[in-house]
């Protein structure tokens, strides 16, 4: 095995943000997008893994980690742009395009928005749940947001002390006030976003692979499903003991579905 080169980061400028980039390794480009709340960092344990056979390109997006937000606002749509717009900032010739959670939800949207210019979409721990009702209704209980529509901050603090709160503040390096304004705008996006329907899935034409655990606690497995039946091209992989977040602290698995995935696209 040969070992990659160090990651090597920098800030490009694109749509108006400075993007905090990294890249790893040789090969055909992989582009990955983090799951919402995190940043780039979340990738840790994924990337070298995918490393010692492809140059892999992982970035902060717009107001997470080390990259700008001056609009103080986030959507999947502009997230999306975000990536095309690096893509091509970076000379990047159809580069395979992939993230979980939220960064498969932004895979979904530049495939819908920029045609053919990914070889090929990973979308992990997403589905079509999102944009209804009930995902508003675990939004609101997940962020403690109250009849006006305002985050409790101290609660979000307070439940996920042990678990999230310490991933959030190594995420973000701003300060407290970082982590909070990321919680706030992702609250705003997930509340509002309208999800994707089904024409607009058909129109994804790259092939795409659908990943979900099986234990996921936010994405049942039947809605994956669903996802990849809507799909002109699509492929499934099943994580087995898998719960939302095992991806990134144990990404074996889901390394290895990934890059069976890229070998034959």
């Amino acid at each position: 095995m040969v070992a990659s080169a160090p990651a090597l980061g920098q800030q490009i400028e694109v749509n108006g943000v400075s993007l905090f980039v990294e890249e790893q390794g040789q090969g055909d480009p992989v582009v990955l997008v983090h799951a919402g709340l995190l940043s780039s960092g979340s990738w840790a344990g994924v990337v070298p893994l995918l490393a010692e056979s492809y140059r892999v390109i992982t970035f902060d997006n717009r107001g997470h980690g080390r990259s700008t937000n001056p609009s103080s606002a986030l959507s999947y749509e502009q997230m999306a742009d975000d990536t095309a717009a690096l893509i091509d900032a970076l000379g990047l010739e159809r580069p395979f395009v992939g993230g979980w959670s939220d960064g498969g939800e932004v895979a979904l949207q530049l495939g819908l928005r920029h045609p053919s210019l990914a070889r090929a979409l990973i979308a992990g721990g997403t589905s079509l749940e999102m944009g209804t009702e009930n995902v508003r209704s675990q939004t609101r209980a997940f962020f403690h947001i109250d009849d006006n529509g305002v985050v409790d901050l101290d609660a979000v603090a307070g439940a996920f002390e042990q678990s999230l709160l310490p991933m959030l503040r190594q995420s973000h390096p701003h300060g407290e006030q970082h982590w909070q304004t990321i919680i706030q705008q992702s609250a705003a996006m997930w509340l509002t976003y309208a999800g994707l329907t089904r024409e607009q899935v058909e129109r994804i034409t790259e092939p795409v692979l659908v990943v979900v655990g099986d234990r996921d606690e936010h994405v049942p497995v039947e809605e994956a499903v669903r996802l990849y039946r809507w799909l002109p091209r699509p492929e499934l992989a099943i994580l087995p003991g898998t719960s939302h977040f095992r991806p990134m602290g144990d990404p074996t698995a889901f390394a290895c579905s990934v890059m069976d995935f890229l070998q034959r696209h």
